[in-house]
């Protein structure tokens, strides 16, 4: 039996990446086969392909898809068949961005029940890490402010979210004023551009001139830098990406004088700790629409190269899918 795949051959643009048919693969022992349903498009997915990344890179020829949903067809030797059939997630093993993939069976995630396909997708990574930025990262408390970069995309919605229910005051940070509209559905109580060169002062602005207590910055590059100019004493910058590209080097001098701190995020290393909070917390709350989740648009699989091109210019919010299998 044949499948859709697609391939990225070697680093490149999205013009490298080509959709072929491959026979579908077998699960070995400890695997389980995946028919997708749909891929969330995760920032990895496009760093892997043009190779700005080490960390978790799998390495070319590689299948992206760093995050998908869909059906345990099969399972290899040594798994409970008890998963065939079962509606699974999964992150972190690449390979969604095809109708079939292979992943370790126990790195699975049961997909909780009333949450349709397309949540299905993209809750084991945005929500979690919204959640855990919050709560364990930022340990943020009632009356704090939290600025948040990229707040029109899933993670900074999904954010924004979180910090408001733990009583935080938030700061919405985004490129331009269609993507401030867009993200102050989300219940922020400002709105600033960091396109603007003073954005830390506006910041500080809102905060009758003290600076934010938490700001969580998934972009870096050239903006980083001023984080620091607009976090208040005693206050944490969290760094959980760098989607605009490396940032400069930070001055320890600077943060002995400006008496703050700034700390590294990998979503998996909290969860190492959480003892499963996060997923209780946002579970619930995803499935009482308490918090929303935003999906904007979906691309076919051979759309793939479409997709890519569109979130390397900016020109996507919330989260985007990648369509395999559909409403299986």
């Amino acid at each position: 039996m044949s499948m859709r795949a697609a391939i990225i051959p070697e680093a490149g643009g999205p013009d490298v990446i080509t959709i072929e048919e491959r026979s579908v693969p077998e699960p070995a022992t400890g695997e389980a086969l995946v028919r997708v349903a749909y891929a969330a498009l995760n920032p990895l997915d496009t760093h892997a392909r043009a190779n700005r990344i080490a960390w978790m890179h799998p390495g070319f020829p590689f299948t992206p898809g760093f995050e998908y949903a869909g059906r345990v067809e099969a399972v290899g030797p040594g798994v409970d068949t008890g998963l065939l059939g079962q509606r699974v997630a999964c992150n972190g093993q690449w390979g969604g961005n095809a109708d079939y993939a292979i992943a370790e069976a126990d790195k699975l995630i049961p997909v909780p029940e009333g949450f349709d396909w397309p949540t299905a997708a993209a809750f084991s990574t945005c929500a979690y890490t919204a959640w855990l930025l919050i709560h364990s990262a930022a340990r943020v408390q009632p009356g704090q402010v939290v600025a948040i970069h990229s707040a029109a995309g899933a993670v900074g919605a999904l954010t924004t979210q979180v910090a408001k229910a733990a009583g935080a005051t938030v700061i919405a940070l985004a490129g331009g004023a269609d993507k401030l509209r867009y993200a102050s559905q989300f219940g922020a109580d400002f709105a600033v551009s960091y396109l603007e060169e003073d954005w830390p002062e506006q910041v500080k602005a809102h905060t009758d001139g003290r600076g934010a207590d938490v700001i969580i910055d998934g972009n870096a590059g050239d903006n980083a830098l001023k984080n620091f100019d607009a976090i208040a004493s005693l206050g944490n910058v969290i760094f959980m990406g760098a989607t605009a590209g490396l940032a400069a080097d930070v001055n320890i001098s600077m943060l002995i004088g400006k008496c703050c701190s700034v700390t590294g995020f990998v979503q998996y290393v909290h969860q190492a700790t959480s003892g499963g909070a996060e997923v209780a917390a946002m579970h619930g709350a995803l499935a009482d629409g308490s918090f929303k989740l935003p999906i904007e648009r979906t691309y076919g699989l051979e759309q793939l190269g479409e997709a890519h091109e569109a979130w390397e210019h900016r020109a996507l919010v919330g989260r985007t899918l990648i369509e395999a299998g559909g409403e299986l």
